[in-house]
């Protein structure tokens, strides 16, 4: 330290020191976490399934979507109805600034599957942040050797289709 710093000099130091070492940890975790990259499933799994499914979604392509499901969802339930559906709901993380879905478990059994999920939603400023969890579980058959949706969806959240008569 320079010689001839009063004590409240040296105080000042420490803290705008200790701020900047703040600052840089906070980057350095921002720059490793923000790097990882989500994992990616095999495409004739379960979770591979709704992963495409999820990707599929978010860009939009509803006719993509609904070939995730199985034939009995779509015997329900026509490609018009899912796309008016979507619509109506709109999808989004529910205002949240950013989110994430996180695959817990996964109970085969056959031809049918449960993939149970963990959706994180992230709201805030930056300043101040929370985060809500939600869990979802998924119903999924194997058709034609392809894992399908067994439920209307829209994003993760039941459609609550109702067939017309």
């Amino acid at each position: 330290m320079v010689r001839g710093m009063n004590a409240h000099d040296r105080s000042l130091v420490l803290v705008a020191g200790g701020v900047v070492a703040v600052t840089i940890l906070a980057i350095v975790v921002v720059l490793v976490a923000g790097g990882r990259q989500p994992e990616t499933f095999p495409a004739d799994t379960p979770e591979g399934t709704i992963q495409r499914y999820l990707s599929a979604f978010d860009a939009g392509d509803h006719a993509a979507v609904y070939d995730f499901f199985s034939a009995e969802v779509r015997r329900r339930m026509s490609l018009d109805d899912y796309t008016l559906m979507v619509d109506q709901t709109g999808h989004d993380f529910g205002g949240a600034q950013t989110g994430r879905v996180l695959f817990d478990t996964v109970d085969v059994s056959g031809d049918t599957a449960r993939v149970r999920l963990t959706v994180e939603r992230i709201y805030g400023d930056g300043l101040s942040t929370s985060t809500s969890r939600s869990t979802s579980e998924i119903r999924l058959v194997r058709e034609a050797g392809a894992w399908r949706i067994d439920e209307p969806l829209v994003w993760l959240d039941p459609g609550y289709f109702e067939p017309a008569h």
